[in-house]
Order: C-alpha cells, then sequence, then structure tokens
C-alpha cells in the first residue's frame, strides 16, 4: 500500500507564532530602550538645569561680592605717594573683611583667616539654590573674588581678579580740564578728552580742522543745554545723531563727518559724549595736592645781586620781554618783574625760594627742581621764564591756594629741552594752580626729547612743538571768571589766548596718554580695590 504524502501546510505549522514572539520581543526591547533613553534624558536635562542654577547662584555671588567692594572704596585711606606700602595693603584687606562681616545676610558669620574669608551659605532662587563669596588674597596687592554656587550636588565657581593700588583715572584722558579747551594748528591727540566747564552759555570747546583728535570728546553739558545755545559741538539729524556730507547718518566713518558753520567743533573727533557725570577724579581739585615730600633734601638757588637783574613785563609786548603787552604798566593787565638771572649753570636737586621771578637762561636742571610760593594770599610768588634750557628731571612746585596767572607762572621761551632721566618718571611738571606755559619745547622732533607722565598746571598752555606722552591736567576751576580761562593746545598768530604769541609758538604737537603710568608723587588720591574684567574664570 503506498504510503501518503505530508502536507506543505504541516511543514510549516508553528513558524508563524516563533515570528510573531521574535517580533514582540524586538516590540519589547525597543519600547525599553526608548524608557531608558526617556529617563536618561531626562536625568541629563535635570542635571543641565542643576549645572545653569549652580552657575547662576555663582554670578549672583560675584556680584555681591562686586557690591561689597564698591562700598568699601569710599572708606579705604588716601595717599600723596604713587605707590601703596604693604601696610596700607593690609590696611585694605582689613577693611574689606569687615564690610563682608557686615553684611546684613553674613551678620559676623563668615570664615575668616588672614588671607582668606568665606560668607555661610545664602539661599538662592529654587529651593536647592544657595551661593557663596569668598576673598581670599593671591599676595600682597591681589585679592581674589569668588562666587560659589550650588544646586543640590552640583557646585560652579567664578571669579575675577582685583588689585590694591592708587586711583588714577584722570589718565585716562590725554587732556583732562576743569575749564574751556581750544585745540589749533597741527595738534594730534591721540585719546580722549575731558572738560568739567558747565556753563552752557559759552561753548567747552573751540577745535580747527586742522587739528585731531582720535578718541572722544567729554563734556558735562547736556545735548539738551548745548541746542539751547547759538553755536553748537556738532552738527547732528532731527534724531541727534552727527551727519555725514550728504546729510546722511554717519556711521563709524569719522573722516565723513559733516561739519557746519556753527560747530564749534571742527577737528576730527571720533564721537562727542554728552551729559558726562564729573567725577571728582583726583587731581582735579587743589585739595588733590601736597608736594612738601619734594621739599626736603634741597640746595636753595643764591639770590643774585641788584645788578644782575633785570626787569620784565608778563605779559609782554611781542618779541620784547622788557616792554608791557598792551604799552602801558599796570597792575590790572601785566605785572613788572624785577628777575633774578641765572646764566649756563646747572642746578641738581635744588629749590628756588618765592619771590625771585627768575630769569634761566641756557641752565641745566638735574633730579627735582622746587619753585617755593606762600600758599595762602601774600605777596610772595614766583613767576619764573626759562629761556633754552635743558630739563633732565622733574619740576615742582608748592600748593597756593588761588590760582594768579600773572603772580605764579612757568613760562618756557626759546628752545626748551625735555629729556627726563631722574627717579621720577610719573611727571615732567607738577605745578597746581601755576600758569604753565610752554613754548617752543621741540624745535626738532627727536625721541630723546618728549615730555613724560603727568603735566599738571593750573591752566596750561602748550604751543610750538611738543611730543609729549603722558596726560595734560588743568585743574583750576575756571567757571568763577566771565569767560574762563583756556587751555590752549596749538596756537596760529592771530589766536595768542591770555600771553602773546610769538612765531616760534607755531608748530606741531602730539600729546598720547598712558593710562598705565603711576599718579606722580604729591596727588593726593584714594586707594582702590581695581577688579579687572579679563580674569574672568568659571570652573568647579
Amino acid at each position: 500500500m503506498k504510503p501518503l504524502a505530508k502536507s506543505p501546510h504541516l511543514r510549516h505549522k508553528g513558524v508563524v507564532l516563533i515570528i510573531a514572539m521574535i517580533f514582540v520581543l524586538i516590540f519589547s526591547a525597543l519600547a525599553v530602550s526608548m524608557a531608558t533613553m526617556s529617563g536618561a534624558n531626562v536625568q541629563l536635562a535635570s542635571n543641565q538645569h542643576k549645572i545653569n542654577s549652580a552657575l547662576s547662584a555663582a554670578e549672583s555671588g560675584l556680584e555681591c561680592g562686586r557690591f561689597v567692594i564698591a562700598n568699601t572704596l569710599s572708606l579705604l585711606p588716601r595717599t600723596p605717594y604713587n605707590t601703596v606700602t604693604t601696610a596700607q595693603a593690609d590696611e585694605v584687606w582689613s577693611i574689606l573683611c569687615s564690610q563682608v562681616q557686615a553684611q546684613p545676610w553674613v551678620s559676623n558669620q563668615a570664615e575668616q583667616t588672614t588671607t582668606n574669608i568665606i560668607t555661610p551659605i545664602a539661599n538662592y532662587g529654587a529651593a536647592n539654590g544657595s551661593f557663596q563669596v569668598r576673598f581670599y588674597r593671591a599676595d600682597t596687592y591681589s585679592i581674589m573674588l569668588e562666587g560659589i554656587g550650588n544646586d543640590g550636588q552640583v557646585t560652579r565657581r567664578v571669579s575675577i581678579g582685583t588689585t590694591i593700588q592708587k586711583d588714577n583715572d584722570v589718565l585716562n584722558y590725554a587732556v583732562a580740564s576743569r575749564g574751556r579747551m581750544w585745540l589749533t594748528g597741527e595738534s594730534t591727540i591721540h585719546g580722549d578728552i575731558f572738560s568739567t566747564w558747565d556753563r552752557a552759555e559759552i561753548s567747552p570747546y573751540n577745535m580747527t580742522s586742522d587739528s585731531s583728535i582720535l578718541g572722544t570728546v567729554n563734556t558735562v553739558l547736556t545735548l539738551e543745554q548745548i541746542q539751547e545755545q547759538s553755536y553748537q559741538l556738532e552738527t547732528l539729524d532731527a534724531d541727534g545723531n552727527p551727519v555725514d556730507a550728504n546729510g546722511n547718518p554717519l556711521g563709524s566713518n569719522y573722516e565723513d563727518r559733516y561739519y557746519g558753520p556753527d560747530d564749534e567743533i571742527k577737528a576730527y573727533h571720533e564721537g562727542i559724549n554728552y551729559g558726562q557725570p564729573y567725577q571728582d577724579v583726583p587731581g582735579m581739585d587743589i585739595d588733590d595736592y601736597d608736594t612738601d615730600g619734594y621739599n626736603s633734601g634741597l640746595t636753595d638757588i643764591p639770590s643774585c645781586p641788584s645788578e644782575d637783574r633785570e626787569t620784565e613785563y608778563f605779559p609782554h609786548a611781542a618779541g620784547n620781554y622788557n616792554y608791557p603787552r598792551d604799552g602801558t604798566p599796570s597792575y590790572t593787565s601785566n605785572r613788572r618783574l624785577d628777575r633774578h638771572v641765572y646764566e649756563n649753570q646747572t642746578f641738581t636737586n635744588a629749590k628756588l625760594p618765592d619771590n625771585r621771578n627768575a630769569l634761566f637762561r641756557n641752565c641745566t636742571f638735574e633730579e627735582v627742581l622746587y619753585i617755593d610760593c606762600s600758599k595762602s594770599g601774600s605777596s610772595y610768588y614766583n613767576n619764573v621764564r626759562f629761556e633754552n634750557c635743558t630739563f633732565n628731571g622733574v619740576m615742582v612746585t608748592d600748593v597756593p591756594e588761588t590760582f594768579k596767572w600773572m603772580y605764579n607762572c612757568l613760562y618756557f621761551t626759546g628752545e626748551a629741552t625735555f629729556n627726563n632721566t631722574s627717579s621720577t618718571q610719573e611727571a615732567t611738571i607738577l605745578a597746581p594752580h601755576f600758569n604753565v606755559n610752554l613754548g617752543n619745547t621741540n624745535p626738532e622732533q627727536s625721541e630723546n626729547n618728549v615730555l613724560t607722565g603727568a603735566i599738571v598746571g593750573g591752566i596750561v598752555d602748550v604751543r610750538g612743538n611738543a611730543q609729549i606722552y603722558g596726560t595734560i591736567i588743568s585743574m583750576c576751576d575756571t567757571t568763577q571768571w566771565p569767560e574762563g580761562y583756556v587751555t590752549n593746545i596749538g596756537a596760529t598768530l592771530d589766536d595768542g589766548g591770555s600771553e602773546t604769541t610769538e612765531l616760534g609758538d607755531i608748530g606741531v604737537i602730539d600729546i598720547t596718554p598712558d593710562e598705565d603710568q603711576m599718579l606722580p608723587n604729591g596727588i593726593i588720591s584714594p586707594i582702590i580695590i581695581m577688579p579687572f574684567q579679563n580674569t574672568y574664570s568659571e570652573g568647579v
């Protein structure tokens, strides 16, 4: 009997079941994987949230630390010296720590050592967010500020470095004046300028088209105050923006600026900042000066016999020092001076006693030349003229309480040569409330014939050829006079300012500030804690 054949359906029985089970397993695995990934993403998101929360908390701590520093500055000592001593740095650290402990959220609970102070934990934002503020001394003059933020077990730190130093904000400007300022001739200022002149009816600036400001012009007057006057500092459109020659917004190509007939500033410049707050920056007030530290260990310059003296007038007629400017001797428009004359001599660490009104011809000065006068009102002044002299050091004056431009004056004529090789590099001239009139200071352009550091006067005029690497400070508040005295940078024959203009006063002037320079000894300024933004860092 023939056997029966097997059905093909029987051979494949169960295959579908196996395939179904495989798919079930695959989809189950996918589901588990997706659930796992979803959980991981939730955890990652939670972790990132905690990191961001901790970082935000650390930033808040940093801001609190900055707030403490800002409120500490007014408590720090002042000093007339150009450096901060170790004892003063220690005092700053002690005052800062006291300020930290006095914060309401600290309540004297900060942990403190000789070089470190850290506040207790302060809650921040979310339930688990908190921060601490830490200050620690990296060295004698460096203090690190650190914000420490936490969210649960996550910690983030942000920090910034600060240094203990003298306030030298005035050195950020090429020229800083408490009066009006004129710029003319081939004069170039490589930096910002600032005037605190606040009498809106008279322009604080006058600048001719042959001069340049490679920086900004800053005034305490607001744009609204100036727009009410008959003059304008610059031509603006209806929106208050400077325009080019086609009347379009200027943009950043300052060469295309349009200068209108009513503009008081026709010099190239890189913008005007109106309504700048008057900051009591060191060096801009007579109370900021104490030059007595220079007046020791000096040799008095002897007086001259009467036969060696000369009579001059100040101001004088053009080309003639022996004749008054207006032709008639007058106590109101000029002074008659009985000058003690010194010729072809070298003076080292010398002191000129008051009321000499000296004339130095072809003399050389090494280290310190100290010009004496009376601090309070009296007849003891010093109007000094330097003819063709060489200055290898610093010139310093006593500090008179009031500005009398004809009486206390430093007048440079002929070819003055400046090459400061002394131990005092922070200043060339330190003469508060003196009329400083720099004439033809550099007849030949030379790297070895420059004025370095601060040049301080009640009013400073710079004429002729001059290379200045530092800041000019005209520190006398001239708003008390009807039109004020003017800081002149450059000269033309038809615009002599307060004194006579000579042919040799016409030249090329370049002024370049050095904001990293120290203030000279003799300018009293507060010690500050200066943050440096470029030291900001983040970490765990």
